[in-house]
């Protein structure tokens, strides 16, 4: 089968590998799509190492192969995530904190090859009529999923997202259904534009004097951090967010970053690291979002920018990177 996998100088090599058997207990799936997401993108510059020959992609869905209790041909988005369900950060849901936790992708090999065994418990048959191009959205919809259940939104609660790449965007889809009013900052056209699509009430650039003037006379109950990276919007949210409010922080960062410590402490703000999703809420959290899907196939439909071909693999990831050329959600399509 044709796989793409990291090479020495940090770019994608199609090679071919031996399709995966599955063990017990595991589904063979064909791959259809893979996205991209923003933390193979530290990858694919270089911030993060990947490891050669390891093949990337965790936002996952195509077609059941097979596997006990799925019928051939089902289609499925897969949560990548593997967490080892016995220690006690799994047995209190907390499954990103395992200290044996794998992402495919990252530790084990992800989506960009043609076939690939997962246990069946990763494996969610999406709902009827969805498409394995919006399935796909599953895995960054689940990360949104986990991020309400944590910052725990009240009805009537006014939120700003800081940041309209896809994770940002899907938080302010989600939030959109039960806060009040959300402010977004988007930093390109094209980001406003779907922040605006997506039911934002107002848009502002990244780090502007209107955003904090407005936080100041509208007062912000929730800040979702979305951007990472070295980025000073952790310090910003903290800022933004009034006494005892919450700061959600979503953002992959490289790097450490300073905060405003003395209102951090002084107003009693929550400040709530975020990472991928779990079961905290009495559910999978990746279940739930893609329970989500057909819902919100509309509005995730607009995020899809463009498909390109698994030999091009390299130009999806130039073209995701390049956010001018209005990338939102670049896809790889590996099945033919």
């Amino acid at each position: 089968m044709r796989a793409a996998a990291w090479n020495n100088a940090n770019t994608l090599d199609v090679v071919e590998r031996p399709v995966p058997q599955p063990a017990a207990g595991e589904v063979l799936v064909r791959v259809a799509t893979v996205g991209i997401c923003g933390s193979d993108l530290h990858f694919y510059r270089g911030e993060f190492r990947g490891l050669p020959g390891m093949v990337p992609g965790h936002e996952i869905a195509g077609f059941v192969e097979a596997g006990d209790g799925f019928a051939p041909g089902a289609a499925v988005a897969i949560q990548p995530t593997i967490a080892c369900r016995a220690c006690a950060a799994c047995l209190r849901g907390q499954a990103p904190a395992c200290a044996r936790l794998r992402l495919m992708g990252i530790s084990t090999p992800g989506g960009l090859q043609e076939y690939l065994a997962v246990p069946a418990a990763n494996v969610f048959p999406l709902p009827q009529g969805v498409s394995p191009e919006s399935g796909a959205l599953a895995e960054p919809l689940a990360v949104a999923v986990r991020a309400m259940n944590r910052a725990r939104i009240a009805q009537g609660d006014r939120v700003v997202v800081l940041g309209a790449g896809t994770i940002g965007l899907v938080t302010l889809l989600l939030a959109r259904d039960i806060a009040n009013e959300i402010a977004v900052t988007a930093r390109y056209p094209h980001q406003r534009a779907l922040a605006l699509a997506l039911g934002a009430d107002a848009v502002f650039e990244p780090g502007s004097e209107d955003l904090a003037s407005w936080a100041k006379s509208n007062p912000v109950d929730v800040v979702f951090e979305s951007v990472g990276g070295s980025a000073s919007t952790l310090s910003e949210a903290v800022n933004l967010v009034r006494a005892g409010g919450t700061v959600l922080a979503l953002g992959v960062f490289t790097t450490d970053v300073a905060l405003p410590a003395g209102k951090l402490v002084n107003q009693e703000v929550h400040l709530i690291g975020s990472l991928v999703y779990g079961h905290e809420s009495g559910q999978p959290e990746f279940g739930a979002a893609v329970g989500k899907l057909a819902r919100y196939a509309p509005q995730l439909a607009q995020l899809r920018t463009a498909t390109y071909g698994l030999e091009e693999a390299n130009a999806a990831f130039e073209h995701a990177l390049d956010k001018r050329r209005g990338a939102a959600k670049i896809s790889i399509e590996v099945a033919r």
